[in-house]
């Protein structure tokens, strides 16, 4: 029971931080979620809900989805997805948690610092990075969002655009990462949860200035990525 409810206030708080910033459900959700459940399946469950924050956010923002950007970044994509799988067949699962925390510490270091100029190569390298750490440890939307909002798009077509991206990632990662043997209830629990939270989030998005809306986000994500690292470090030590 107790395990359920720190799963709970993780998908809660995860996707009421994606509602608010338009970014962090699986940066959090995923270091919290594989300390619990092993194995590609915890990745895989990390997608499953982010696929049902994608679904439910972009219902409810205003803009328009760009498809000519995901034309550019398709190859970048897609071999990112490849080189993911290879990732999740070549490094043994225990070294899984140490891997989602430290690609969520290095995803928040490539969203603060890295500016890409939106051009053809930065489009696929970006697709690749995000992509692959997408598949094997359910964090790779900074590396994208990083490219993408360097568009000057208006935030509601930032959003939905990044979130259809995002979406088709994960809808072509479950299948290969599987899901855990959890009750069907969890599974709708879980979905009830991430619509709670990112509704919460969006309300709470138009009453915060943007300049602190980053920080706090930011900082809730490196708190919960950095707990997660001492973590797997002490796993893998012990």
């Amino acid at each position: 029971m107790l395990t359920y409810a720190l799963l709970a206030m993780a998908v809660l708080l995860s996707a009421w931080v994606q509602g608010f910033s338009g970014l962090g459900f699986s940066l959090i959700a995923a270091p919290v979620l594989t300390q619990v459940i092993s194995g590609s399946s915890g990745i895989g469950l990390v997608n499953t809900l982010a696929l049902a924050q994608n679904a439910w956010q972009l219902s409810r923002e205003e803009g328009v989805i760009h498809w000519s950007v995901l034309k550019r970044m398709g190859p970048g994509l897609l071999g990112g997805v490849l080189l993911g799988v290879v990732a999740l067949m070549l490094l043994p699962d225990r070294l899984r948690p140490l891997v989602v925390a430290l690609s969520s510490l290095l995803s928040m270091a490539v969203l603060l610092w890295w500016h890409p100029v939106p051009t053809a190569r930065t489009a696929a390298m970006s697709g690749a990075w995000g992509a692959s750490v997408n598949t094997y440890a359910g964090v790779g939307g900074p590396p994208l969002a990083a490219f993408l909002v360097q568009q000057g798009w208006d935030p509601g077509s930032y959003i939905r655009t990044q979130q259809t991206i995002f979406a088709l990632l994960n809808i072509v990662s479950i299948p290969l990462l599987g899901l855990p043997p959890l009750h069907p209830q969890a599974f709708v629990g879980g979905i009830a949860l991430v619509v709670l939270g990112t509704s919460l989030g969006i309300v709470a998005r138009h009453r915060v200035p943007p300049e602190r809306r980053t920080r706090i986000s930011q900082s809730m994500v490196l708190l919960v990525a950095g707990i997660a690292l001492v973590r797997a470090v002490v796993q893998l030590l012990g």
